[in-house]
């Protein structure tokens, strides 16, 4: 038999345990930290890049893993420099705590200082700038599409590179520069063509008949202008009889579809959620007092019809949250 003492030492005991529970359980004793929300606004020129819709996964992927609310922010013009460094200035003052910024002009963009972490994806500069340094290799991912055109090419047909003058970036430029070397190099003929008055490459569809080994091979300064010329000629098979191939580069769904159809002969990829997950990766890292010397240099990749549904290619293509 327990006495009325024991008794009492025993519902005190149980009382003990029941606030104990309860303290712990409302956070009274045992508090979690509150993580800080780094807030990172993101600054592009446009959402038409090569794959917008990946690189944007990546990074609502990183942010959700590291504790960040990223926000995008694009340009009201192209290649307006002056307001790219306004709208960083204005997200900073707005509370943003870092920025990801694909620069309009990377030698002004490398020169500034804003005080806070900043993050560069580069389109040819391999020096680490700013707080990081992500390199997309436009240059070299140029050279190697025109390297895969030039297999089973004869020198007899004619490369026409498709252009956009008004809207070419700092990636266009290193895209084309690489290419235009490496088929110049090989003893091609190489001839730009514009844009047409009414903003298109409507001349291409009367493209004489030609042999074979004289029809040309078209390619594309950017993403854009690959998926008009593939629409082109897949409205019009007579004309997609007179070209040899069409070759860029983006992994647009659009892009993937017309790859698939054979209406886009070959294209130059990178792994555009790696690209967004990696960026706010580094922006989170230089936060945190973690100093990035070295930038990251992407990878790019050639593939065909047939490379779409390879394993690695297909889960950097349609990558899953």
């Amino acid at each position: 038999m327990i006495g009325r003492r024991g008794k009492w030492l025993l519902f005190l005991y149980v009382l003990f345990l029941v606030v104990l529970f309860l303290m712990c359980s409302t956070d009274l004793i045992i508090r979690e930290p509150e993580r800080e929300i780094y807030q990172i606004a993101v600054i592009i020129e446009d959402v038409r890049g090569d794959n917008y819709g990946n690189f944007r996964k990546g990074m609502e992927q990183a942010a959700a893993e590291l504790n960040a609310d990223v926000h995008f922010i694009t340009l009201y013009e192209q290649s307006d420099v002056r307001q790219q460094l306004e709208l960083m200035e204005r997200e900073k003052q707005d509370g943003a705590d870092a920025l990801i910024v694909v620069p309009v002009d990377e030698r002004q963009m490398a020169e500034k200082q804003m005080g806070i972490p900043v993050i560069f994806l580069h389109s040819g500069r391999t020096e680490s700038t700013g707080s990081g340094s992500i390199v997309i290799d436009y240059k070299k991912m140029g050279e190697e599409l025109a390297q895969e055109m030039s297999k089973g090419l004869e020198k007899s047909s004619p490369v026409l590179i498709l252009t956009d003058p008004q809207k070419q970036n700092s990636a266009d430029r290193y895209f084309l520069d690489g290419a235009e070397t490496v088929l110049m190099s090989g003893g091609y003929s190489v001839q730009k063509i514009p844009k047409d008055e009414e903003g298109g490459f409507g001349a291409l569809v009367q493209l004489p008949e030609t042999e074979q080994e004289e029809r040309p091979v078209l390619l594309a300064q950017n993403t854009e202008i690959l998926t008009a010329m593939a629409g082109i000629l897949s409205e019009s098979p007579e004309a997609a009889k007179r070209v040899r191939g069409l070759y860029g580069r983006g992994s647009t769904l659009s892009v993937l579809n017309y790859l698939d159809r054979g209406q886009i002969t070959g294209i130059c990829v990178t792994d555009e959620f790696s690209i967004g997950y990696f960026s706010v990766s580094a922006a989170v890292r230089a936060l945190e007092g973690d100093v990035v010397q070295n930038p990251v240099i992407m990878d790019s990749y050639y593939i065909e019809k047939e490379d779409v549904r390879e394993p690695d290619y297909e889960k950097m293509l349609f990558p899953i949250e």
